[in-house]
Parts: structure tokens; C-alpha cells; sequence
């Protein structure tokens, strides 16, 4: 039976994973870390050609080394997965990015300027006022 990939040092509290850069991408590797950052701290090491070596220490002390380290293995796969059905699924991405930018298109501007049509005032309010415009303008009775 082949070694296993994990070691577990307990007098240091720390593991070893010793990860394949040819079934895991050095991408993988990192976005699997990640979501463990909370609860222990990483370190990198070894040819991203070959092997990555990954150090796990957990911040906490009663955290069970073993499982987390399993966990991380879990989440290797899990990432492994999202980046195979992200690259089978980047073409259709591409084509709903397309369709959308091709439908969403802003209507030419006008280049004429618009006419003035919709203003009927015949009395006059809609136009600013200026003093020199109140000149002769009729007052309204409201004696009544």
C-alpha cells in the first residue's frame, strides 16, 4: 500500500500534505487553503511542476489535526470539480455575455435638435420671467 500523503507531527502540531501539481492545479491548491484560513495557517513549499508540500498549523489548539487536514483534501476535489465545470461550461457563459451586450445597445442620439412642438403657451407661463417681459403684461381683476 503506497505511503499516505498525509503526516501528522503532534509534538509540533502541525501536517504534511504532500499534494500532486499533475492531478491538482497550483490554483486548486490555493482556492482549496483558503477556505481554511480561519482556522489554521499555511505554508507552501516543493517544484509546482511536480509536488507541493503543504504545511498545515492550526490557530487553535484543540482543533483535530487529522480532519482538517482531510477536510482540506475534500476541498481539493471540491475546487477540482468547479474549475473542470467552469472551463465545460465557458462557452455558453460567453455566449449569454454576448447575447446580453448585443441586446442591451443604447439608442442612437438624436442629432437634430428636438422641436418644440409639445409647448403650447399661449399665455405666456412657461417662459422664464424676466422684468423686461412684465412690461405690458395685463393684470387679472379679483374684485369680484
Amino acid at each position: 500500500m503506497p505511503e499516505s500523503p498525509i503526516r501528522i507531527d503532534q509534538k509540533k502540531r502541525e501536517a504534511t500534505i504532500l499534494v500532486n501539481t499533475k492531478i491538482y492545479a497550483p490554483e486548486v491548491i490555493y482556492s482549496a487553503a483558503y477556505v481554511f484560513l480561519d482556522k489554521a495557517h499555511f505554508l507552501f513549499d516543493g517544484n509546482p511542476n511536480k509536488e507541493i508540500t503543504v504545511t498545515v498549523k492550526p490557530k487553535e489548539k484543540n482543533l483535530d489535526l487529522k480532519k482538517l487536514c482531510l477536510d482540506f483534501s475534500n476541498e481539493l476535489i471540491n475546487y477540482s470539480v468547479y474549475v473542470i465545470q467552469a472551463a465545460k461550461k465557458q462557452a455558453i457563459r460567453e455566449a449569454i455575455i454576448r447575447r446580453a451586450l448585443a441586446t442591451n445597445t443604447l439608442p442612437e442620439p438624436e442629432t437634430e435638435e428636438p422641436e418644440e412642438e409639445w409647448l403650447d403657451d399661449p399665455e405666456g407661463i412657461a417662459k422664464p420671467w424676466t422684468p423686461e417681459r412684465a412690461k405690458g403684461l395685463k393684470t387679472p381683476d379679483i374684485t369680484e
